[in-house]
């Protein structure tokens, strides 16, 4: 026997969270909850390179100062045995060019559109791009985008930057007054950094050819040796870069033709 009873059961289901994408991307707090994993990245990484200034010998302030003005991390690491050294600025310039070169790229992508105000703010907005900033905004959608957003999320990366180097140079010569001349030995820190910076890009993206570049260049670096050696390396590796990007794109025209010309047949 059915029952009579007609009742509607109403079941209450939970909003939808949106997807990450779907964010909003106006205000400086947005932009707080977006930076956090690059907030992080750079004071961890930002300590290590301020502790390698310190046991290179430097003054702790150098560290606020080039993270204001270089704000490059693996520049920074590898202007500090430069520096110590007394390399020449020929040598420093070059090295700048080789390590931070494709950020000038980066602005040809960068949504400056989204800025409003003077042009102190696009200048300072190309100046603090760095590859887990450009990461960060490529990742959003840049109609929906403010310049408040942008800002925000570039400022409060670099101040990370800045606070995790300078505690890193405090921490160093804090350190290098306990042990004396044995925080030298933090200058494998460098060594360490590009030793993984490699192997990531070997994980990523294996080329022998540019693998076998880079261990050539290294080997005239260290027989040449004195000030020329990092310059000498810097120009074997361009030379050799540009005469592999050439011959690759002449092979891979040459078996476009070929391959068309089969197809023709």
């Amino acid at each position: 026997m059915r029952s009579g009873c007609r009742c509607r059961h109403r079941h209450s289901y939970p909003e939808a969270v949106p997807f990450p994408d779907d964010l909003p991307t106006q205000t400086l707090r947005d932009a707080a909850r977006d930076a956090v994993p690059v907030v992080i990245g750079y004071l961890t990484l930002g300590m290590a390179a301020g502790t390698l200034l310190a046991a290179a010998g430097l003054s702790w302030w150098w560290a606020p100062l080039w993270s204001l003005v270089i704000y490059s991390g693996t520049m920074q690491m590898l202007l500090v045995p430069l520096a110590a050294a007394g390399e020449p600025l020929t040598v420093i310039a070059a090295s700048t060019v080789f390590v931070s070169g494709r950020h000038v790229f980066y602005g040809l992508g960068f949504p400056l559109e989204r800025l409003r105000g003077g042009v102190l703010r696009r200048l300072y907005a190309v100046h603090a791009i760095t590859d887990e900033v450009y990461a960060l905004l490529a990742s959003k959608d840049r109609t929906r985008m403010s310049g408040t957003y942008l800002l925000g999320v570039e400022v409060l990366s670099q101040l990370s930057w800045i606070l995790g180097t300078t505690a890193g140079a405090l921490a160093g010569t804090w350190l290098a007054a306990v042990v004396g001349q044995d925080i030298q030995l933090l200058g494998f820190v460098l060594t360490s950094l590009f030793v993984v910076l490699a192997i990531e890009n070997w994980r990523t993206q294996p080329d022998l050819a540019v693998l076998t570049l880079g261990a050539v260049a290294g080997a005239v670096g260290l027989a040449v040796g004195g000030r020329a050696a990092l310059l000498s390396a810097l120009g074997v590796l361009a030379v050799g870069l540009t005469a592999l990007f050439l011959w690759r794109r002449t092979t891979s025209s040459s078996d476009g033709v070929a391959a068309s010309e089969e197809v023709g047949a």
